[in-house]
């Protein structure tokens, strides 16, 4: 069985931010989903090389994009990542990151849940290979919700107001580094068409994602290769965030994000003392700006 992804399947407004082309089941609980990274010309892209945020969208539309085909989960339905773990794998520093751009996703089921013959929860694995390499490995959890179910747990969230708390691009605030620690503010624009290609009644897991990463680049002064994100409760737009972030060694950062002193989401970004695809001339061909900043 094959399938083409258009934007409604992974949950876009505009398809220029769908990442995934077209799927194949495999066998029962395993689909494999053709990507395409965004790229530029060689020597044009960033320093800091092969962003793993990249991954974790991909990674994200992939596990939405199996809840519908695999789960039957309804278009309608919210789903809500509760778990998103990404990681570059030490192959990948060995291949220039412009053969990286295409490839394809393999995803199994690990556990699903049902709930009155509907799919409630599923639990996912995925590997990302690359001309014929495994380059990158990913988990993920996914919890799927009715809109009526979602309205009702969503009714007594307070209205949103659109108004932008920093510049594009810029994810955190008020940053206060003592020592291995990082306290600041988080900060979002929704003129930032990565993160709010449609409206969100709640702080989106890839905005928190991309505080974790940001906070271990300040950190470290380096780019994460493996990132995972435990959400735990929706954040609201009318009230401060405050990210924390911990060094822990030379290249592991444990980062948790609170609002009213209510945990949002927790996790670590870890780096590598080796050799990453995150560094040297073959690295520098990916486009940031195209990317979560």
């Amino acid at each position: 069985m094959q399938a083409h992804i258009d934007r409604t399947l992974v949950h876009k407004s505009s398809a220029d931010a769908v990442l995934l082309s077209s799927a194949d089941k495999v066998s029962v609980g395993c689909w494999e989903f053709e990507g395409a990274l965004p790229g530029k010309r060689a020597g044009e892209g960033s320093p800091d090389g092969l962003p793993v945020l990249l991954g974790m969208e991909l990674m994200r539309q992939t596990a939405i994009a199996y809840a519908h085909l695999e789960g039957q989960v309804p278009l309608d339905w919210a789903l809500l990542m509760n778990v998103l773990d990404f990681g570059w794998l030490p192959e990948a520093a060995h291949h220039p990151a412009a053969s990286l751009l295409a490839g394809t996703v393999r995803v199994n089921t690990q556990s699903v849940r049902m709930r009155r013959e509907h799919v409630s929860e599923l639990t996912l694995e995925a590997e990302y290979s690359a001309g014929g390499v495994l380059v990158a490995a990913g988990h993920g959890q996914v919890s799927c919700l009715s809109s009526t179910a979602y309205r009702a747990i969503r009714r007594n969230a307070p209205a949103v107001d659109r108004h932008n708390t920093g510049p594009l691009h810029m994810v955190l605030a008020n940053v206060h580094r003592a020592g291995n620690r990082l306290e600041s503010e988080l900060v979002w624009n929704w003129g930032d068409a990565v993160t709010f290609d449609h409206f969100s009644d709640h702080l989106p897991g890839m905005l928190l994602a991309r505080a974790m990463v940001e906070a271990h680049r300040q950190l470290t002064g380096s780019e994460p290769v493996h990132v995972r994100v435990k959400c735990e409760n929706f954040g609201e737009f009318n009230a401060p965030v405050m990210v924390v972030a911990q060094l822990c060694g030379s290249a592991d950062t444990h980062v948790t994000i609170t609002q009213a002193d209510r945990p949002l989401a927790g996790g670590r970004c870890s780096g590598s003392n080796e050799g990453t695809p995150h560094g040297g001339e073959g690295a520098r061909t990916i486009d940031r700006e195209s990317l979560p900043h």
